[in-house]
Parts: structure tokens; C-alpha cells; sequence
């Protein structure tokens, strides 16, 4: 008999290790299944030892052990896969096995296929990792340079992408000439395409090209020597649930693992990466872009001052000639839109109340559905996904007049149906895009047609694959109201890809100045841009200068303090500021705990350890893109 110690493959769960008895002992990273409770879960073997080694420590037990069933037909994890899990637990408050369960393909932490087959093999590529700045034509001329390399050794490429659109468009731009060589895996796939891929996985007769969105980036070959991440800048490679991982930080760490080459590549890299790029920490692939050549050229159309008894209109007078004129030569134009629904949030006017998601604690968006002929509206959280009918009344005051606040996307189509009702107007955003097959033919349709208008949020960019005439940003100042640290680089990417994917103007709607990233934006200064952002976060000690912890907690007022004084306590040693979200209310308060170490003094292992043991009702995020 044996004493086996297994981590659950579970999300969230704060277990570090069970221990169960078996009649046959399994090898280190085996996934077998487990009782706990009355259930089956996947788990992955960590240790074993005879029961006549553990016998002092059984007899003193205060419980017993279950009894594992005999398991067969089992497949071991790569030792490289569990050596990165415990790296990347060594900065993340979470247990082992939520963190493999992130970073498995949601097929074998639930058991339905096991793990590909695969050898123990270290490489010895340079896992410095190395960074490309360049459009997305220039990067994929790079790409197939270094496929080609590295087939040439015969080694395997790993391509990740950030969404299961960016796929398909990346195996179009890859597989010529290679095509019994690539094999892709995303979300979107059936089961029958992702039977054969993972079949085509473990063929090894030849190196193979790998396009795969984050889920699917820690399956292991042998062979892979090279880590390409495209999109670099991409927020959509940082998970969205706990234990809320950077897939590409932790794709750095499995390089290393594992002894692979890894390059980090976009048009706008996280800031970060550029500032280890100037401070040698990481390498620069081929020469450093210290400006962008792009074909769309940017103009500011500001909005006019309103006189008296004047109504506030959502277009210029010149994007309405602009578009006037685009279309009257046939072209196509896209209209950005930064906020979906018919409003960003609501509020009650007589006592300031805010309609916010009580499980995220972020302010409602309106929506507007239709079902057959009635319309519908709904409050949609945007941050948890939650949906509820729209109230009539104010839930504090019982006050009638609530007030939309900001202007949405769905606002916006109806104000441009109105100007050009006789052109065909295509609506991309999460109502109408609701698959990717819908997504893809929304697309279609646009292109297709003679003239028309694509009014869209920024999901739709991955879909933008061939150029469209002429561009627009709705509302600047909408655009530039994210309440993040990176809100700069986010905007700075979305102008560069809009002057990327436009042929002639990209028109800016305005109603103030037009600041310095315009300017930079305009001329393609990506290198301008990075120093006056690493200035500005040098002053005021952003990351990486040091590193932000965000507790996360809500209540009423008595409960809300009780877990403040709680975290005061057992955070004693560390500074820690609590503040209320600006949409907190009488009713419930939404408390936030911000915590900022220097960068030299982090991973503090102690307070990991502390914040990892920290109850499920508090959420803990490392360095979020929003600290309000």
C-alpha cells in the first residue's frame, strides 16, 4: 500500500495537496481522478511514499485516508509543466493546481482526452526572450523568416495568438507551402477538428507549425524550440478569472523551463517588455522600429461649440463630408465606437445612485434588444457577464428619473441610421457578433457590399483583415475615459492599428485639444511614445517599478470594515490603502485594499503565502490594469 499526495485540478481552489491510500503507487505528474465528497475531480500526483514510511504520521492523524480505486490508462504531465506552475505560484496568491487548471487545455483537466504523449527532452535554445516592434505585414514577413529556420533544425514552432479569430487569420498568412505542417487550436474548433488536432499533435514524423490561442499554448512536444507570441500588447492574454494569470509572463517562464527561444512581438509591446529591451534584460529581434510607417493618415475633427437652443450632434460636419465622399466612391468605411449599449451606466438623478453588477461591483451598461417588434432593456455587467432587466425605479429612493450616462454604441448606430438611411449599415459588437460564424459573415457582408458603413467596438479588429477606405473614433475623450494606469498604451495601439487598416483617413472626433499622443499617434513615434511613457510611470512608480497588489472586497458598511480591520491585521507589515469604488453606495460599498511594493523587493515570499491563505470573498489581483 501507498500514500499518495495529489493537487486538485480545480479553479479556486485554495487546497494545496490531499493525501489518499493506494494499492499501486503513479510516477510524479500523473492525472488520476479522485472522490472528494461525493464527487470525482481530476487531480495530478505530486508524491508517494509506502504506508510502513508514513506510519508515525498516520497513527497521529486526527482523520483518516480515503481509499483511492485503481486507476488505468493514465498519461504523466511534463515535468517542465509543473516546475512552471510552481515558478509562477512563487508571484501568484494561488494554489498549485488552480494554477495548472489555468494553464491545461480545458479537455484534460476535465478528463476527456489525456495528455499528448511526450518525451523527457531539455532544449538549449537562448531563452532571453527577444522583441519585435513592426506592423502586422512586416512581423509576418519575420515570422516565416524564423519558421523556416527553425524547421530547418528540425524544430517545432509554437504561434499564440490572443482570440480564436486571430487563428484562422494567421494560419491564411502562415501555411503556404507548409500546410501538412500546421496544425491550429482554439475555442471555436469542434470536436472532431480538435480530435485531429491533437491526433496530428503526437505525429512526429516532422516538425510542425503550432497556431493556438492561450488555453491551448502549454501542450508539450519534444521538439518546439521556438515561442512566438503575437499580439504581445494584447490585454486578451490575461485571464479574466482566478487566478487571474498573464498567460505570457507565464509562457516566459515555461521557455526557460524548457529551454526554448521565445519572442514577444506587436506594434505597441507592453511598456514593460520595452523598458527590459532598453535595460538589456531582454534582446532586440533583428533592428528596434523607432517609427511606423502606416498608410491611414490621421485628422482631428473637433466638435463645435453649441449656441442657444443648438442640439448636440454624435458626427462632425467633417466626418459627414468624409464619409459623404468615401461613399460616393463606392468605399467602405468603419466607425469605432468605444462603449457598448445604449449607455455606458445609469444613474438616478435625485440621489446620485449607480446601477452597478453586484458581483463585480462595475457599473451596469444599458442594452437594447429587441424581441420580435418590442424592444427590450437590459443592465449588462461587461466585466462578470451578468444581465438583468433594466429597473424603472431607483432601488435607493424609489425616484423615477434615472439618467443615461455617456454615449454607446447603440446610440451611436441610431444617430448614423438616421444621417445615411439609405446605406447599408453593419452593427458588430457583442449583441450581433454573438459567435465567431456570425462575427465572420458580419464581416463578409461589409465587404461584400457596394458602400457600406461598419459601426463596431474593439472586438471587431481581429476581423479586419483587408483595409477599408476611410476610419473614425466616435468620441476621443469616450476612448480616453478608461479608468486604467495603461490607458495610454491601449490608445496608442488602437490608433496605429486604425491607421494599419485605413487607405486613406482616419478621421478623430474631438472636443478638446488635441493632446500629445495624438501627435505621436499621427507621426507613428512608437520609440517618442515609449519614453515619455516610461518617464511618466518612472514618476510615479507604475509598474515595473514596483509592483501593485488589489484586494478586492463588498458589503455593507459593517461588514466592509470588519474584513478592513481583518486585512489590517494580517497585512500589518505591508502599507496598505484602503479606498471605496467611485460607485459605491449606502446600500452596498465596493473597498478596495492597494498595496505597492518596489519592484527590487518582489516576490516577498511571506506575504504571497499570506494573500494566498486570504478568504475566496476577497478577490486579489497582481498589478491590474485598474486600481479604481
Amino acid at each position: 500500500m501507498f500514500v499518495i499526495d495529489v493537487i486538485p485540478l480545480e479553479r479556486g481552489i485554495t487546497l494545496q495537496s490531499l493525501s489518499y491510500y493506494s494499492a499501486a503507487s503513479y510516477p510524479l505528474g500523473t492525472i488520476i481522478s479522485i472522490p472528494i465528497r461525493s464527487q470525482e475531480k481530476k487531480a495530478i500526483v505530486i508524491g508517494f511514499k509506502p504506508v510502513s514510511a508514513a506510519k508515525t504520521a498516520l497513527k497521529t492523524a486526527t482523520f483518516s485516508l480515503r481509499k483511492l480505486a485503481l486507476q488505468t490508462d493514465t498519461r504523466t504531465l511534463p515535468s517542465s509543466i509543473i516546475r512552471t506552475a510552481e515558478k509562477i505560484a512563487e508571484t501568484t496568491p494561488a494554489s498549485l493546481g488552480a494554477i495548472l487548471f489555468s494553464i491545461l487545455p480545458p479537455e484534460i483537466r476535465n478528463g476527456e482526452r489525456m495528455y499528448p504523449k511526450h518525451t523527457a527532452e531539455m532544449n538549449h535554445e537562448d531563452t532571453i526572450p527577444k522583441c519585435l516592434t513592426e506592423t502586422v505585414q512586416n512581423r509576418y514577413t519575420e515570422y516565416k523568416s524564423c519558421i523556416r529556420q527553425t524547421f530547418a533544425h528540425r524544430g517545432s514552432v509554437v504561434f499564440v495568438v490572443p482570440t480564436s479569430a486571430d487563428v484562422e487569420i494567421a494560419k491564411k498568412k502562415l501555411e503556404v507551402g507548409i500546410e501538412n505542417r500546421v496544425i491550429t487550436f482554439s475555442s471555436t474548433q469542434t470536436k472532431r477538428q480538435l480530435t485531429a488536432a491533437f491526433d496530428a499533435f503526437e505525429d512526429f514524423t516532422n516538425a510542425k507549425l503550432i497556431i493556438t490561442t492561450p488555453i491551448y499554448a502549454f501542450l508539450d512536444r519534444h521538439d518546439i524550440t521556438t515561442i512566438i507570441i503575437e499580439g504581445a500588447g494584447n490585454q486578451n492574454y490575461v485571464a479574466r478569472t482566478r487566478p487571474y494569470l498573464d498567460i505570457r509572463e507565464a509562457l516566459k517562464m515555461y521557455a526557460k523551463q524548457t529551454g526554448r527561444s521565445i519572442l514577444l512581438a506587436d506594434a505597441v509591446l507592453k511598456t514593460e517588455d520595452e523598458i527590459k529591451r532598453r535595460d538589456d534584460i531582454y534582446t532586440t529581434y533583428n533592428e528596434h522600429a523607432m517609427r511606423l510607417e502606416l498608410q491611414g493618415t490621421i485628422t482631428l475633427a473637433t466638435h463645435k461649440k453649441l449656441e442657444e437652443g443648438e442640439t448636440f450632434s454624435l458626427c462632425t460636419q467633417e466626418l459627414q463630408e468624409t464619409i459623404n465622399r468615401t461613399l460616393g466612391t463606392r468605399g467602405h468605411a468603419f466607425l469605432y465606437s468605444a462603449r457598448r449599449g445604449l449607455a455606458p451606466a445609469v444613474v438616478c438623478y435625485d440621489c446620485g445612485y449607480i446601477f452597478r453588477c453586484p458581483d463585480s461591483g462595475a457599473p451596469y451598461s444599458l442594452l437594447r434588444t429587441h424581441k420580435g417588434d418590442v424592444e427590450e432593456r437590459w443592465f449588462v455587467s461587461g466585466t462578470s457577464g451578468k444581465r438583468i432587466r433594466a429597473l424603472d425605479v431607483c432601488p435607493n429612493c424609489n425616484s423615477w428619473r434615472l439618467r443615461e450616462q455617456g454615449i454607446g454604441i447603440q446610440q451611436v448606430y441610431d444617430e448614423i441610421r438616421k444621417r445615411f438611411p439609405k446605406i447599408e449599415l453593419f452593427l458588430f459588437d457583442h449583441t450581433t457578433a454573438t459567435t465567431n460564424n456570425k462575427a465572420k459573415k458580419i464581416i463578409a457582408d461589409f465587404y461584400d457590399s457596394k458602400k457600406g458603413i461598419l459601426l463596431a467596438t474593439s472586438m471587431v479588429l481581429p476581423y479586419l483583415q483587408k483595409p477599408v477606405d476611410i476610419s473614425a473614433v466616435m468620441s476621443y475623450e469616450a476612448t480616453r475615459a478608461v479608468p486604467t494606469w495603461r490607458a495610454d498604451e491601449t490608445i496608442f495601439s488602437l490608433l496605429l492599428t486604425l491607421r494599419e487598416i485605413t487607405l486613406k483617413d482616419v478621421v478623430v472626433q474631438l472636443r478638446t485639444e488635441p493632446d500629445e499622443l495624438l501627435q505621436l499617434a499621427s507621426r507613428g513615434l512608437i520609440d517618442q511614445f515609449y519614453t515619455d511613457e516610461i518617464e511618466m510611470r518612472t514618476a510615479l512608480s507604475y509598474p515595473p517599478y514596483s509592483v501593485f497588489i488589489l484586494l478586492t472586497f463588498k458589503g455593507n458598511k459593517q461588514q466592509t470594515q470588519e474584513i478592513e480591520t481583518m486585512l489590517e491585521k494580517i497585512l500589518k507589515d505591508e502599507d496598505l490603502t484602503c479606498y471605496s469604488a467611485p460607485q459605491s453606495n449606502n446600500i452596498e460599498t465596493v473597498r478596495y485594499g492597494l498595496i505597492r511594493i518596489k519592484a527590487q523587493h518582489w516576490p516577498k515570499k511571506e506575504l504571497v503565502d499570506i494573500l494566498r491563505s486570504l478568504p475566496p470573498y476577497i478577490k486579489v489581483e497582481i498589478n491590474p490594469d485598474r486600481i479604481v
